[in-house]
């Protein structure tokens, strides 16, 4: 049993290691997303999905729980508890256009541009101050966790203090006002 828990906890850190990495990480589902595919897609920051995609909690369907590997922890807090309480507690499946309705990805392409979409989406990302896209990732989920609007307040108080120090503020305005791409050294 040592083995078993040894290798569930290095599948479930790999969960972890996406929301510690400071660039953002983007799923391109393009087909089932289930059990450890769907905390994959799950613990990535932005997810898109193709039409052919499919998501399912799927471990309830083999006779094991469906809190595995930070599902029971994300779900609700990307689509509602109400949400991931059926989801979860039926193993049903989740198409693509009712996973774009519930919440649970962005946008849902053709199989064929969902690549393109990721892509636009990391060049969009790319081209902002890595600082910044940091510390706003960083943010987001820590703002999970914060218990009241207070103290994340706060927290964002702190990090918009943060972000001013270095280049990255002076370049983009400068670039904004000379109508032209930003080059950002950090």
């Amino acid at each position: 049993s040592r083995d078993r828990l040894g290798n569930q906890q290095h599948m479930s850190t790999l969960i972890l290691e996406l929301r510690a990495l400071p660039q953002p990480v983007i799923a391109a589902v393009n087909g089932p997303a289930a059990g450890f595919g769907l905390a994959l897609s799950l613990g990535s920051d932005i997810r898109y999905a193709s039409t052919d995609a499919v998501f399912r909690a799927a471990f309830i369907n083999i006779g094991v729980s469906n809190c595995d590997m930070g599902t029971s922890w994300l779900l609700p807090r990307l689509i509602g508890a109400s949400r991931s309480h059926e989801l979860m507690l039926t193993g049903r499946r989740v198409d693509a256009e009712e996973a774009l309705r519930i919440g649970l990805v962005a946008d849902v392409v053709e199989s064929d541009r969902l690549l393109e979409r990721a892509i636009e989406s990391a060049q969009q990302i790319a081209a902002l101050a890595p600082w910044g896209v940091r510390l706003t990732k960083r943010g987001i989920w820590t703002a999970l966790e914060i218990p009241s609007e207070q103290a994340a307040v706060e927290y964002e108080d702190r990090q918009q203090i943060m972000s001013t120090f270095g280049q990255a503020v002076p370049e983009a305005i400068g670039a904004f006002l000379e109508k032209r791409p930003a080059e950002f050294a950090d």
